[in-house]
């Protein structure tokens, strides 16, 4: 009969002697396969079986023919009794591998915090059960994790994500016993063979692999090294299940190489929105108007992660790419990168070499350059290399090239480089440079970076002048990728015009103003904080101008308020009498003095500056500010159960630190770990009290090597009496209303200032104080 070592763990045991049976049944601690070593696992669990069933029956008992399989067939004689212990395939111990999950894996796939699985599982009676792992560590099935998670709609994972996580968990675990670079490479030429021929692969891959590749240029050798044929096309099939397409999958694939095993393909990865600078900057869309079809050419293509970016809202047919990769194997991936994103196959051509005749008929170059270590690092070789691209572009062609910011904007040494970089920059064909912030290469984040844009035969107007930026002192988010495109673009399209377009992230700078010939750094004049803040020139003293009128009007307010309400007098007197008792917030919530109110999991991207719902979290509440907002159609689309705060509301968070935030407007949404409280309609607890007597509670702060914090519901607060109440509220309220003027006013000078220090900075405005004028 059979035996159940854990829940993966099923060896087949045929025993013929109860007392063999006894001990099978008695087998403690039970085994389960350790997913980075099955066979040790088998073995282990294999000896310590036979061990028992000796003991069992005082006989003699052998182990034979064990490998990395797991069991292959153990036979214990006691006696006149045989108990065999029955093989497991491979592929009965690769499923065990490959479908087992800790812990911290569910919560990966969930989107949650990894205590949110442990609460999970003491809540939820029908949580999978688990199986002990190696070093005592707990290990879930995932199939039953997924669909236990999908039944139950829990967790911040959409459906699809769920689904695309599980597929990823188990292409881990299949990386770990055969490597990452093999099963990407592998399995991006089954995808691709996939898309090829159109339907389902079967088993014979190899022979379907030649008919439609026969020049190996897309997928031939990848799957003859493939280390197991026989799971490829079920793999397949799963990845475009989760994914709903094959380009989508690939895209999939390609994106998680680092947890595969495989970090190195991406390491020469450029941030997203690096990408969509580039990307902008290329103005694909422009160079399309009025042309079928145009080419473009990275002769540093690494991945192709720069080409397919460009094909973004593109169609794919108008687009023909040349790329170099001198590496066979990355060589057809970019290929096979390019012909899933729907290029048609005769419009992809990569080739061995960095740079040849074919990119002289390109119309956009997109590359970074290779990196090199710094103490390897030329600078004059770096240059060379855009000089190479430069010497092959075509009458109004552009090149967008990513290097090193110690050659590309630093100051220089070696007078080859220096030389060399002053000559490209009084060409005419360098239209824009522009400093980046650290971190542009996220496997590289202390390699400093900078950004060349080069045009053949570019407008007149921009002749003798660069379009000099600096983004290096901002966060490279959407929004400045955006505006540092926009100021490249017509920068492009009109030259230098003195009522043209100023710049928002640098200036146009004279070539004669930069000391070239000496190495000189790069750099626009005055701080990138500065220039990135910068407005219109001319509108600066008519902005300060605005700003001293309502300065003036708000002091004008804060006059007429003193004198309709006289200075301020709270009229404070010593009291006679008992203090108030002390009652708990729990308490108060019994009583139904107060309702608290749920904070709610909101994901990153559906909160923004803008918006129709304001967002309070832990950091508002810190903070007593808010800055982010939801759109209301999205908080009912993402979010129906979720409720709005009322005017008076409370929200209190107690991580990481005890605070509270009054919301005076409401309708807001509560971000956990935050809580709202209400008082109750008629209480003479007013709103404006209970946070001035909870901002001063004396039982909110963690004392030190506690490992909790005091629990909300025990923070205690004195009773006042309504009269009292009454009088803390109105005391309250009169020195609420003048720190809003006062307030107001701090407001306008701390903008006034910031304006007169950025003219100053830039060199676009001066005052009249202390002159004869």
């Amino acid at each position: 009969m059979p035996f159940h070592l854990g829940v993966f763990f099923e060896p087949r045991v045929v025993c013929s002697s109860v007392g063999a049976h006894e001990v099978l049944h008695s087998l403690s601690p039970p085994f389960a396969l350790d997913n980075s070593d099955a066979g040790l696992a088998a073995v282990v669990a294999q000896r310590n079986l036979v061990t028992q069933l000796r003991k069992a029956h005082g006989g003699t008992g052998s182990c034979s023919n064990v490998d990395k399989t797991g069991y292959h067939a153990t036979h214990f004689r006691a006696g006149e009794h045989i108990t065999t212990v029955e093989p497991f395939s491979r592929k009965e111990v690769k499923s065990m591998m490959s479908e087992l999950m800790s812990s911290g894996e569910i919560a990966r796939l969930a989107q949650v915090e990894r205590p949110v699985v442990t609460t999970w599982r003491r809540r939820y009676p029908d949580f999978p059960a688990p199986v002990p792992g190696a070093a005592g560590q707990l290990l879930f099935p995932a199939d039953a994790v997924l669909t236990w998670l999908l039944d139950r709609k829990l967790g911040n994972a959409a459906p699809e994500t769920l689904r695309a996580e599980h597929a990823l968990h188990t292409l881990t675990a299949y990386a770990r016993e055969h490597g990452g670079r093999r099963l990407v490479l592998s399995l991006g030429a089954a995808l691709c063979l996939r898309e090829m021929s159109g339907h389902v692969l079967t088993a014979d891959l190899m022979k379907a692999a030649r008919r439609f590749d026969p020049e190996d240029e897309f997928l031939l050798s990848d799957l003859q090294e493939a280390p197991d044929l026989a799971d490829l096309p079920g793999m397949v099939e799963q990845l475009i299940e989760g994914a709903y397409e094959a380009t989508r999958a690939y895209q999939f694939l390609l994106g998680n190489c680092a947890r595969f095993g495989w970090p190195e393909l991406g390491f020469d990865a450029l941030t997203p929105h690096l990408t969509t600078l580039i990307r902008l900057a290329a103005d694909v869309p422009g160079r399309l108007r009025g042309r079928r079809r145009i080419t473009v050419g990275d002769p540093y293509a690494g991945s192709g992660d720069l080409l397919a970016a460009l094909l973004a809202d593109q169609e794919p047919e108008a687009l023909s790419f040349n790329a170099a990769q001198p590496n066979p194997a990355l060589a057809r991936l970019i290929r096979r990168r390019l012909l899933l994103a729907g290029v048609p196959e005769f419009n992809v051509e990569v080739v061995p070499d960095e740079l040849n005749d074919e990119f002289a008929d390109v119309d956009v170059v997109v590359t970074r350059l290779p990196y090199q270590p710094t103490e390897q690092r030329d600078p004059a070789e770096d240059l060379n290399k855009i000089s190479d691209i430069a010497d092959r572009l075509g009458s109004g062609c552009t090149a967008v090239v990513v290097g090193p910011g110690t050659s590309l904007v630093d100051a220089l040494r070696d007078p080859d480089a220096i030389t060399k970089r002053a000559g490209l920059l009084t060409s005419g064909l360098v239209e824009a440079v522009v400093r980046l912030p650290g971190g542009a290469f996220p496997a590289r984040p202390g390699h400093s970076t900078a950004l060349w844009l080069l045009t053949r035969d570019p407008v007149s107007a921009t002749q003798g002048r660069l379009l000099l930026a600096d983004v290096s002192g901002a966060a490279l988010d959407q929004g400045v990728a955006e505006t540092t495109a926009e100021d490249i673009l017509l920068w492009r399209a009109e030259g230098y015009r003195r009522d043209g377009h100023d710049p928002r992230t640098g200036w146009v700078v004279p070539l004669d103003a930069l000391d070239l010939r000496r190495g000189a750094a790069l750099r626009p004049p005055g701080p990138a904080s500065v220039t990135m803040r910068a407005r219109l020139a001319a509108d600066r003293p008519a902005l300060i101008g605005e700003i001293e009128g309502r300065l003036t009007d708000a002091e004008h307010e804060a006059i007429r308020y003193a004198k309709e309400h006289g200075p301020l007098s709270t009229g404070a007197a010593q009291r006679d009498g008992s203090r108030a008792k002390e009652v708990s917030l729990g308490t108060l919530r019994t009583a139904r003095r107060v309702r608290t109110l749920p904070g709610h999991r909101l994901s990153p991207e559906h909160v923004g500056p803008q918006g129709h719902h304001r967002v309070i979290g832990a950091a508002e509440v810190v903070a007593q500010s808010c800055k982010r907002w939801m759109d209301r159609l999205t908080l009912a689309a993402a979010y129906p159960h979720v409720g709005l705060t009322e005017p008076g509301d409370l929200v209190v968070t107690t991580v990481p630190q005890f605070g509270v935030f009054l919301d005076e407007d409401g309708f807001s949404v509560i971000e956990f770990p935050a809580r709202g409280l209400r008082v109750s309609p008629g209480d003479a607890l007013t709103p404006r009290v209970l946070k001035a007597l909870l901002d001063t509670a004396r039982n909110t702060t963690r004392i030190p090597g506690a490992v909790h914090g005091p629990r909300l519901r025990d923070v205690t607060i004195p009773d006042l009496s309504p009269d009292e109440a009454a009088r803390l509220d109105e005391v309250l309220r009169r020195l609420d209303e003048r720190e809003r003027l006062l307030q107001r006013q701090a407001g306008l000078l701390a903008e006034l200032r910031e304006l007169a220090v950025t003219g100053f900075a830039d060199g676009t405005l001066t005052t009249l104080y202390g002159t004869n004028s």
